[in-house]
């Protein structure tokens, strides 16, 4: 019994287990419960927090894996001050009735599972026969993405809010200047990624200062906002994809001497960049797919993450070696040059490099070795020449590697899979790289995106290949991505970007190659591949029979090779493929049942039959299964031998010390065993060597005669000519 506890915090204590009732505990005096940051997997909200709902001031359940639907008794917490419920897996609705809380200040729902419109109460309270506004100031519901309804409708009475975070729904509206009055208090305003439309007067003054501004894909074009022009005290702004198509004013550039952050990205903006050297708190310049031009500007030397590509600079990238010879500070970095400069050595703190989509020519320098900390680099769709450089394998932490389509050579190094075992993604696509795929890369074990397609690969594909885990596992126990490389939110949300932008799903694309042999049954083992392309090669043999087991694939190419053989009845068993390619190969046999597919999938066989194609099988073919049942009954039988040799205790591969030992103790007795007989005994000793005396002396007179008798028929033979 506690019945004189008024706190109680236990964060972090990995607890796994949130029991539903505790009868033998007494919480009748208790304001603070905060058990955030545990694994109370597969739990839900006790039952006993009812008894403590008139006393609770603060409820934080942040980061503890709880479901299920946020409880209706909630409402009753009427004490309830602070609820933070975020990052949990709560499904439903958002409970009505919030107008009985009329202490709530904050309320946190963040990064659920939520569906379903807004309360029509929250932000009010109930008193007598009529609401007023509750002391709600900070409400955070976003990355909910099925919460919907109109938000317009909401917005006059959340006037009373400091912090409003809708962000990632599905909520609508056309907001105007008029809902937005009276938010005198608000700082921090997050609509993004909504379906909202802000219809905003360009003489329109608010009456708030805001300090984080999100309005990303919202739609406010295409003039650029006016009103942006009075908030001096912005420290975070983000009007990405938000359809603006203007010149950007030369006021903007100098609204908040405190910014630390500017995303102004995939718009249609225009105008040549000032010199930013004097904006010493900016870390954070993201100007990406616009139509900035003009050269490259001087750069706060503080800055972290510079972010521009797809747009219209020109000139040397002198800019940024100079920034990074003053500071080292650059950690995330991405500009235009005709050349990828050879200054690198000063990175050593840079940790994203993206210059991709430009006009790069020459060789990646060898100083780019120096970028000991990188962690994603990213110079896809360029010119660039030569080998990989060798001294990339010192960046020991990459995730994200991407050299597609450039015109690099040479073979891909092995050190490539025993450097950078954090590799999740390689790219090395459309380029000249020859050899065989080197088999160190099973190494990385952390690899969900593979793709080396339209290069001049030869040899055959390593069955080591089932060595990616995370293709070896179902999304269900992959879903999640590990980002506890990074060290802070914003570079998380970076890393999140650029994986998100270059890949999607789990792939392994080797096509368009000259590989050779058979397709490695281990490929069958990577049931969590989503794609897998091994067209246009030298591929033979028969298709895997257990390719059914690869139930998450949602396309498969194996078109223009040379397999053989029959189709896997097991094919059937994909049921999310959406897109299937056999064509022309040497397959035969009967296509297997049911299938949705036309008949280009299987173009080019002729020796295939039944729908959809043209060609019936006869009434007697029903050869379809016999090579797949053969392997297996074979596969049956080689595991029951395996299998019996175990039970036995005999392991080859545990067997192998012991046989060498065997040998060699076998060499070592018949050799001495044999010499040292003759050391020890006279007589044996002495006829041994009368032996080979007498053995050298018979082939000396064998020879000698051998070789009269020949020349004297020579010389006959010459003397009758």
């Amino acid at each position: 019994m506690l019945p004189s506890l008024v706190e109680l915090r236990l964060v972090s204590c990995q607890l796994h287990s949130l029991l539903q009732s505790l009868p033998s505990l007494n919480f009748s005096s208790l304001e603070v419960l905060d058990l955030s940051y545990n694994g109370f997997y597969h739990s839900e909200i006790p039952n006993w927090l009812v008894e403590v709902s008139h006393t609770l001031s603060l409820l934080n359940l942040t980061t503890c894996s709880l479901q299920g639907s946020i409880p209706h008794t909630i409402v009753n917490f009427t004490s309830l001050v602070v609820l933070d419920f975020s990052f949990n897996y709560f499904k439903g609705s958002i409970p009505h009735g919030f107008g009985n809380m009329t202490s709530l200040a904050v309320m946190d729902l963040s990064f659920n599972d939520l569906e379903g419109p807004l309360p029509a109460t929250l932000g009010l309270i109930q008193e007598s026969h009529h609401f007023k506004h509750s002391p709600l100031r900070e409400l955070r519901v976003s990355n909910n993405h099925l919460l919907n309804g109109s938000l317009e409708r909401m917005l006059p009475q959340l006037s009373e809010l400091v912090v409003l975070d809708v962000a990632g729904n599905y909520l609508n509206g056309v907001i105007t200047e008029a809902h937005l009055q009276n938010f005198s208090r608000l700082k921090v305003l997050d609509l993004s990624f909504n379906r909202l439309i802000l219809n905003l007067s360009s003489n329109w003054i608010p009456d708030f200062q805001l300090e984080s501004i999100n309005l990303g894909s919202c739609q406010m074009g295409p003039r650029f906002p006016q009103w942006f022009q009075n908030q001096s005290r912005i420290l975070k702004l983000v009007v990405s994809d938000a359809n603006l198509s203007d010149t950007v004013p030369d006021w903007f550039w100098d609204i908040s001497p405190s910014m630390e952050y500017l995303d102004l990205s995939f718009n249609q903006l225009r105008g040549e960049l000032p010199n930013l050297s004097s904006r010493a708190s900016l870390l954070t310049l993201v100007l990406s797919g616009n139509e900035f031009e003009g050269r490259l500007p001087q750069f706060p030397p503080a800055i972290e993450i510079l972010q521009l590509d797809d747009n219209q600079f020109s000139g040397p990238i002198s800019p940024i070696c100079d920034m990074m010879n003053k500071s080292n500070a650059l950690r995330h970095g991405n500009n235009l040059s005709r050349s990828l400069s050879d200054c690198w050595i000063y990175g050593q703190n840079l940790v994203f490099l993206h210059l991709g989509f430009n006009q790069l020519s020459g060789q990646i320098p060898e100083s780019i070795g120096h970028l000991i900390n990188l962690k994603s680099l990213f110079l896809n769709y360029n010119s660039l020449s030569g080998e990989i450089p060798q001294s990339l394998q010192n960046c020991t932490s990459l995730i994200l590697l991407a050299f597609g389509n450039n015109s690099l050579s040479g073979s891909i190094p092995t050190w490539l899979g025993e450097s950078s075992e954090n590799l999740h993604t390689v790219t090395l696509h459309h380029n000249a790289f020859e050899g065989n795929i080197p088999v160190q890369l099973c190494q990385l074990r952390h690899l969900t995106y593979l793709d080396l397609s339209f290069n001049s690969l030869s040899g055959s594909i390593p069955p080591c290949i089932d060595h990616f885990l995370p293709m070896a596992e179902k999304e269900a126990e992959n879903a999640h991505e590990d980002y506890s490389l990074y060290t802070n939110d914003e570079l998380k949300r970076q890393m999140w970007k650029s994986q998100g932008r270059y890949h999607s799903t789990k792939s392994m694309d080797l096509s368009h190659n000259m590989l050779s042999g058979e397709i490695p049954r281990e490929v069958t083992t990577l049931i969590g591949l989503k794609r897998l392309n091994l067209s246009n090669n030298y591929l033979k043999g028969a298709i895997p029979c257990d390719i059914g087991a690869m139930k998450s694939l949602y396309y498969l190419d194996l078109s223009n090779n040379r397999l053989s053989g029959t189709i896997p009845p097991s094919v059937s068993n994909l049921t999310h493929l959406e897109e299937l390619n056999l064509s022309y190969n040497n397959l035969s046999g009967k296509v297997p049942s049911p299938n949705n597919f036309s008949a280009y999938a299987f173009i080019g066989n002729h020796n295939l039959c039944g729908p959809p194609l043209a060609k019936n099988c006869s009434a007697n073919e029903s050869f379809e299964e016999t090579e797949c049942r053969a392997n297996r009954k074979s596969k049956g039988q080689n595991d029951g031998i395996q299998e019996k040799e175990h039970r036995h205790g005999f392991d080859p591969f545990k067997e192998k010390p012991s046989f060498y030992i065997s040998v060699a103790s076998g060499f070592f007795t018949g050799f001495w065993g044999f010499w040292a007989t003759l050391v020890f005994n006279e007589s044996w000793r002495k006829a041994y060597f009368r032996f080979l005396g007498n053995m050298g002396d018979r082939i000396y007179v064998f020879v000698v005669v051998t070789t009269a008798r020949l020349r004297r028929k020579f010389q006959r033979e010459q003397a009758v000519e």
